[in-house]
């Protein structure tokens, strides 16, 4: 859900190849014209040539590098509402490749701007980004009662900067984009999946990383790591559910057959937090202390999600090695806490901290009945969209620390029920799971490839559709498979080396 920031990538040329010749702009840039969206009006527009524009900062939509753009500005605004919706959109002065990206946010965020535009701009394509009109500082406090603004947020400014990207593409180099693509992760990932299932003719390809799916459901249940504490009573210290991840890991690393650090699929690890009671950890300093069955009890409740007082499953949890400190420290998840408060509760700035699992459980039900139909962005039917032709990409971490991830895995499920079998919807969209990834980035584990859309593009355009995606860092590289197979380790070679490795 958080913008990934901190997430550090190996840098490496990415720039992809024009489709032809790269197309020179036909049209001035201060000669652009706007047209509004039907139903949006336009209040200002500015377009102004900028030059050796960079992005100071990682990345994770490929290489930022210094670029020179027709900066188009747009603000707009729908009926009486009032809103003033800022869409950028970023144009190439030179070397465009004849293809348009859209490009997503993070968290309560609906672009990130210069983060994803400067490197799809550096990588030959016009893109755009959009605010939804609800800024950029993640304050839902102001706009979560806005029938407007949550609309533009959900799904509809991400369309209205698709058609207003696509026509000055067309305006300033004299010709349509080729082919369209859409990038984004956790919240950008929920963007684009929307523009799947809302608007199937904006784009031919998209990449969804550890898409924010399931919303209604997911950014509720994350409060339970903190429910769950207050549950059992006092707070667990974060020493004592890193040593109980960290032997998670050693009790399942070898299921696929190497010792490795990582669990390939922790859907078949059985770990039992309970075998390490009355076990010494060292927490800050030389202190050390004791876990006790509470301890193991609240781990073992964070891993098996949200459920019911029956025991009923309502939703996922984290993963066996999944660091637990982004949701189970208090005072809790940001984006959960304002989502209980602002939307569910009205009642912003509301402390939540002595909510406990029964009241949690009415809110869950409560965001599910109340939201879901909005926000949920989990429709399983894609038929409209696989029939012209559209790709979808997916990976998510298994050690993905905000937005469990076999929440994909259920919607993977949902769709090639609906879709006829794995085979159909592969002819459409594919699912790469990754071992030790966490959210958007970061984890132990191999990270994402620096250009995430380069197999969608091979998809797209040459029928090339991937088996595997090859992930590398940390001093690791393996080549991810396409779910639901998983990897297995050969049995010779150097564990950390992606041949060393298979899919089964």
């Amino acid at each position: 859900m958080l913008p990934p920031l901190g997430v550090w990538l190996a840098l490496g040329s990415l720039i992809q190849g024009c489709l032809c010749t790269c197309i020179p702009h036909t049209t001035p840039c201060s000669s652009l014209k706007v047209t509004p969206p039907e139903g949006a009006s336009l209040m200002n527009a500015t377009a102004t040539e900028r030059y050796n524009v960079t992005y100071d900062g990682p990345t994770y939509n490929g290489v930022a590098g210094s670029v020179n753009i027709c900066d188009v500005e747009v603000f707009l605004t729908h009926g009486d509402a009032r809103d003033a919706v800022r869409i950028t959109i970023y144009l190439p002065l030179e070397g465009w490749n004849g293809r348009w990206q859209g490009t997503g946010g993070g968290g309560f965020a609906a672009g990130q701007f210069d983060f994803e535009l400067v490197p799809a701009v550096t990588s030959g394509y016009s893109a755009g980004a959009t605010d939804a009109g609800v800024g950029l500082d993640g304050n839902t406090d102001v706009w979560y009662n806005s029938t407007q603004l949550v609309k533009n947020f959900v799904y509809l400014s991400l369309h209205e900067m698709t058609v207003i990207g696509k026509d000055l593409s067309e305006k300033f180099y004299g010709k349509k984009p080729e082919y369209s693509y859409w990038f984004g992760c956790s919240t950008g990932g929920r963007q684009g999946m929307s523009e799947a299932q809302r608007y199937p003719e904006d784009y031919d390809g998209i990449f969804a990383g550890a898409p924010a799916i399931n919303w209604d459901r997911f950014v509720l249940a994350d409060y339970w790591p903190v429910a769950a504490q207050k549950q059992e009573g006092d707070p667990v210290p974060l020493c004592k559910f890193n040593a109980i991840t960290n032997a998670s890991v050693k009790a399942c690393d070898l299921l696929d057959g190497a010792t490795d650090g990582l669990i390939s699929n922790p859907l078949k690890c059985k770990f039992d937090a309970k075998t390490l009671v009355d076990v010494e950890v060292q927490c800050d300093g030389n202190a050390t202390t004791t876990i006790t069955e509470n301890d193991a009890v609240v781990w073992s409740n964070i891993r098996n999600g949200l459920e019911d007082s029956e025991g009923n499953s309502l939703w996922y949890g984290l993963e066996p090695g999944t660091d637990y400190k982004n949701l189970a420290e208090l005072p809790g998840f940001l984006i959960s806490r304002q989502w209980i408060a602002d939307f569910l509760l009205d009642s912003p700035g509301l402390d939540l901290s002595n909510i406990k699992q029964d009241e949690l459980v009415d809110l869950f039900h409560q965001s599910v009945s109340e939201f879901g139909d909005l926000w949920a962005t989990d429709n399983p039917d894609l038929s409209a969209f696989s029939e012209r032709g559209g790709k979808i990409l997916t990976w998510h971490g298994w050690a993905d620390d905000l937005i469990p991830p076999v929440g994909t895995i259920d919607y993977w499920q949902r769709v090639v029920d609906l879709a006829g079998g794995e085979k159909e919807t592969d002819e459409f969209y594919r699912v790469f799971m990754a071992p030790g990834l966490g959210h958007c980035g970061g984890g132990p584990g191999p990270q994402m490839p620096v250009d995430n859309l380069a197999p969608l593009v091979d998809w797209v355009e040459k029928g090339k559709a991937p088996e595997t995606i090859l992930f590398s860092g940390n001093g690791q590289s393996r080549n991810i498979c396409k779910f639901p197979k998983e990897l297995e380790y050969i049995g010779s070679g150097d564990v950390s080396d992606a041949a060393s490795w298979k899919c089964v």
